[in-house]
């Protein structure tokens, strides 16, 4: 069956992205197939402490091994900067650009703006910048990102929405680990125990056990995997697919890249793609409870609520445990070294040293087996699940090693070329059929040719020395050698010297990274607002009633239902304003657009900054904690993009100057884009339950939000911030 893909990006390449969180994920990315590689250097990006990145040095040399291999390389600077850092962060970034590295991937809105005022890099706006409308994709695009990575949760629908109406690059996660909450919009780790997401610090809450709800593991959601519809996802206009994982191991880079390589392949040729084959390396590699199809769908499978870690593949179940013996039914070969689990909660494994079928010992086998074990826990019955495949670690390690990568040149040397001295010299002269980069590179020698007084140096000896490249990615496919220079004496010395300089030459075409004139036309002077004063905001009309007798300067409603109430409230002065949700789609963007038109002058908190781009000159805006505003920076550059007021980020604290700050309540620790509990046990009419994390904290969880049980409290407030009172 034949896909007759309609690609609408058919004049651009498809890139596949892949993780790095070290020297050998990068070879196992590279060798695997990626068309572009990300990763992190020691500060200032989201996996600080979960891989181990590069520092300095290694920063250099793993760029230059990259693009030496026609990969691009972009690097994360994508968390949220405090005022103090600025000045570790932006020689980081110049640095990066020094090297070669093709874009760094932005969160921090501060940040971009200083970046294309100074420097001249490209740059991505990450996940963590919540990019899930039109409006903000448009937004991002006028203030100089080239390139949108989507939130996870945007539909197939949505995705091809907005590729139709910009043409913007626009990147998409097709593989990993899932967040339950918006990236960029989740504060419970920062909220208990001061780890925050947006900094780098997740503690990963999500993942962790919980009491009093319905299920031990609400919040755990299965991984993406999108094998089975890589040919809708490339006629949706996708520009990169990218694969998550850059704490996971260089094996399971290898494996996931290379599989997403080929599927990507044969779906451009419209050839079929071996779902179930490459589904079962993927579930071996590393799977919770079985993949997903993410949010491209509106899937109702996204969560594992009965274990957040490797599940592995399914193997038969234990017959027999004696004498230090464990006995199996496997359903599938085993192999020794193979890493087993067994039991439904998976904390009990080991690794295969031995391996018996029908007491004869095998290296690889199923059906009725056993093998050597010492470990408690495990009962007759219980499931097996291969949760580590030698053989599949050993294919792994097969790519790392591989690096065949060539880049194949046809080089002329002219023996005898006339210079502008009329001297005689050697001229080199690169083409390629494959790289248009590589075609027409020169070089000329500084050494002026001299007739031979005893032995000529004849072609061979010519051919020889220009066809050493070993330990390079050039090789010669075909070297033709014209002298017009007869008799001619060339020192070896000479000749390497031309093969060298010709290489540095083609090492530096490929070393070279895009340049970007950044649009600053929006900009205007900043005359920053009077933030002292006093607000409340609360999510009913009945509170709006209940605090009447208390001064605030401002009455903001978060509403349940944007419609016409809103309207009437605000007309009879009830409320100043409304705020916005973190989560909003085009859709939900229009049925705003259509009530704030219907009234003059409504205050309107924005937590998106599509919300700011749809309402400009329509309302009064105020830039809510959604926008992340955490340093100086961000807060003028919001400033400078309209807004009237910012509310700073929660982790900002006390000392943000013209800025308001939430003095105190109930703030949404989590936001969704949908209703876990609908999706994994059924909707319960949007009821509240608390449920208990493993340090005792108590949470309320909600339909598509969570919140804290007990109120946020900031204390001494300085620089004459405002204050924002939630009830």
């Amino acid at each position: 069956m034949e896909n007759n893909l309609n690609i609408k990006t058919q004049n651009k390449k498809i890139e596949l992205l892949a993780p790095v969180g070290d020297e050998r994920g990068l070879k196992a990315a590279v060798n695997a197939g990626a068309d572009a590689v990300y990763f992190g250097t020691k500060s200032f990006n989201a996996r600080v402490g979960a891989a181990e990145n590069f520092d300095e040095k290694a920063l250099e040399e793993n760029i230059k091994f990259a693009k030496l291999r026609n990969v691009n390389v972009y690097i994360t600077v994508n968390t949220l900067v405090y005022n103090d850092e600025i000045d570790k962060v932006l020689p980081l970034i110049k640095t990066v650009s020094d090297f070669g590295a093709d874009a760094i991937i932005v969160q921090d809105l501060g940040i971009i703006d200083i970046v294309r005022n100074n420097l001249n890099i490209a740059m991505h706006a990450s996940t963590q910048m919540s990019c899930n409308n039109l409006d903000s994709v448009k937004l991002l695009k006028s203030i100089g990102i080239d390139r949108v990575v989507l939130a996870r949760e945007m539909s197939l629908e949505n995705i091809k929405y907005i590729r139709d109406n910009t043409d913007i690059e626009l990147e998409t996660f097709v593989h990993g680990a899932l967040c339950v909450s918006f990236s960029g919009q989740c504060a419970y780790s920062y909220l208990h125990g001061g780890r925050s997401a947006n900094r780098g610090a997740c503690a990963q809450p999500c993942r962790m056990e919980y009491t009093g709800g319905k299920t031990d593991y609400p919040l755990s959601t299965k991984d993406l995997m999108t094998i089975d519809i890589i040919p809708n996802l490339l006629e949706s206009g996708i520009t990169s697919f990218k694969i998550e994982g850059r704490a996971k191991r260089s094996e399971y880079v290898a494996v996931t890249t290379s599989i997403y390589r080929h599927a990507i392949d044969l779906a451009l040729e419209n050839k079929d793609i071996p779902i179930q084959k490459y589904r079962e390396s993927l579930m071996k590699i590393f799977n919770r409870g079985g993949f997903s199809q993410g949010y491209y769908y509106n899937s109702k499978d996204i969560f594992e609520n009965y274990k957040p870690s490797h599940d592995g593949e399914y193997i038969g179940e234990v017959v027999a445990y004696k004498k230090n013996k464990i006995h199996i039914k496997a359903e599938k070969e085993l192999n020794v070294y193979d890493g087993l689990s067994f039991g439904d909660s998976g904390q009990v494994g080991m690794q295969i040293s031995d391996l018996y079928k029908d007491n004869i010992r095998v290296k690889r086998a199923k059906g009725n087996l056993s093998f050597s074990a010492v470990i408690k826990n495990v009962n007759v019955g219980d499931e097996v699940y291969r949760t580590t495949d030698k053989l599949q670690m050993d294919e792994a390690d097969k790519i790392i090693e591989s690096d065949n990568f060539k880049h194949l040149l046809d080089l002329n040397c002219i023996i005898g070329f006339n210079d502008i001295d009329d001297n005689k010299k050697i001229k080199l002269v690169v083409k390629s059929k494959y790289d248009g980069r590589l075609n027409n590179i020169e070089y000329i020698s500084d050494y002026t040719l001299q007739e031979a007084k005893t032995k000529a140096t004849t072609k061979e000896d010519i051919f020889n020395s220009l066809s050493k490249t070993g330990g390079t990615v050039f090789e010669f496919e075909n070297i033709n050698i014209e002298e017009k220079f007869k008799n001619p004496f060339i020192p070896v010395k000479i000749l390497n010297e031309a093969r060298r300089c010709i290489i540095e030459k083609l090492e530096n075409v490929l070393m070279q990274s895009k340049k970007i004139d950044y649009n600053k036309d929006f900009e205007k002077n900043i005359n920053y607002p009077n933030t002292n004063i006093k607000v409340l905001i609360t999510n009913s009309e009945e509170k709006i009633n209940l605090y009447s007798d208390i001064h605030y300067d401002k009455k903001i409603l978060f509403p349940n239902v944007y419609d016409e109430n809103i309207i009437k409230l605000f007309e009879n002065k009830k409320i100043d304003g409304i705020i916005l949700p973190h989560v909003t789609f085009d859709k939900d963007i229009e049925v705003i657009k259509s009530i704030v038109e219907k009234t003059n002058n409504m205050i309107v908190i924005c937590n998106n900054l599509g919300h700011i781009e749809a309402l400009k000159e329509k309302a009064i805006l105020w830039a809510g904690i959604g926008l992340n505003a955490i340093n100086n920076y961000t807060v003028d550059f919001l400033y400078k993009l309209g807004v009237d007021v910012v509310i700073s980020a929660i982790e900002a604290g006390k000392n943000l100057k013209h800025t308001l700050s939430i003095k105190e309540g109930l703030i949404p620790a989590m936001n969704f884009a949908f209703c876990p509990k609908s999706m994994s046990v059924g909707c319960s009419k949007c009821k509240e339950e608390d449920i208990i994390d493993h340090k005792g904290n108590i949470v309320i969880f909600d339909c598509v939000k969570i919140y804290n049980k007990t109120s946020f409290i900031l204390e001494n407030i300085k620089n004459k911030t405002g204050e924002i009172y939630i009830k």
